[in-house]
C-alpha cells in the first residue's frame, strides 16, 4: 500500500468510505438529508482550498490506484475553521444551511485524527496501522506533538489497536450523543 495525501481526483472515494463513519455516528445532518446532496456538499468542501490548507485527507492506495483507506484529521485549533467552510459550500447544494456537527471534538494542543476508516474489501490487511503510523509525520509539519482521537465506547477493537499503537485515555467526550473516549499520544 501507498500512503499518501489525497488528490482532488481522489475525494469522491474518499467521501464514500467517510460515509460508513457518518451511518455509525448518527449524525443528525448526515440522518435527516439528502444523501446525494450531503455527499455533493462534502465533496465541494473537501476540495477548496481551506480544507488543503488546514486539513490532512490521507489515503492509503493499492497497486491499481484504488482508495483502500482513509484518514482524515487536522490541527484541533483549526476545528472551527473547517466547520466554518462547511457553511460556505451549502450554496452549491440543494440543502438549507445547518451545523454539521452538534459538539466540538477536538483538543487544540493535536493533531485531531476525526476519522479513520478501511474499505470493507481491504479489511484486515493492516491498512489502518499503516494509516496510523503515518500520522505523526503530518503532525510534526504542522508542529504538533500530540496526536488525539475519539473512539466510540462501542467499538473495542478500534480501541484496542489504538492502544496498541500507544495512545492512551485523557478524557471521556460526548459527541452526537454518543460516549466516547478521547484517546491521546504524544510524538
Amino acid at each position: 500500500m501507498k500512503i499518501t495525501k489525497a488528490s482532488t481526483a481522489d475525494i469522491p472515494a474518499v467521501i464514500e468510505l467517510l460515509k460508513i463513519i457518518l451511518d455509525e455516528m448518527e449524525l443528525p445532518f448526515y440522518l435527516n438529508n439528502d444523501a446525494d446532496e450531503v455527499t455533493k456538499l462534502f465533496v465541494e468542501t473537501f476540495k477548496s482550498p481551506t480544507y488543503a490548507e488546514h486539513a490532512d485527507i490521507i489515503v492509503a492506495k493499492n497497486e491499481h490506484d484504488e482508495v483502500a483507506g482513509v484518514a482524515y484529521g487536522y490541527p484541533g485549533a483549526h476545528e472551527d475553521i473547517l466547520d466554518e467552510e462547511f457553511q460556505k459550500h451549502f450554496d452549491q447544494v440543494k440543502l438549507p444551511a445547518q451545523p454539521i456537527y452538534e459538539d466540538p471534538e477536538a483538543d487544540a494542543d493535536e493533531w485531531y485524527l476525526d476519522s479513520l476508516v478501511v474499505n470493507p474489501k481491504f479489511q484486515n490487511m493492516g491498512i489502518g496501522t499503516q494509516l496510523l503510523n503515518a500520522l505523526p509525520e503530518y503532525a510534526q509539519k504542522r508542529g504538533l506533538k500530540k496526536l488525539g482521537l475519539l473512539v466510540d465506547d462501542l467499538n473495542p477493537n478500534a480501541e484496542r489497536l489504538y492502544r496498541r499503537l500507544g495512545f492512551k485515555n485523557d478524557h471521556e467526550q460526548v459527541v452526537s450523543h454518543h460516549n466516547y473516549q478521547h484517546l491521546k499520544k504524544s510524538i
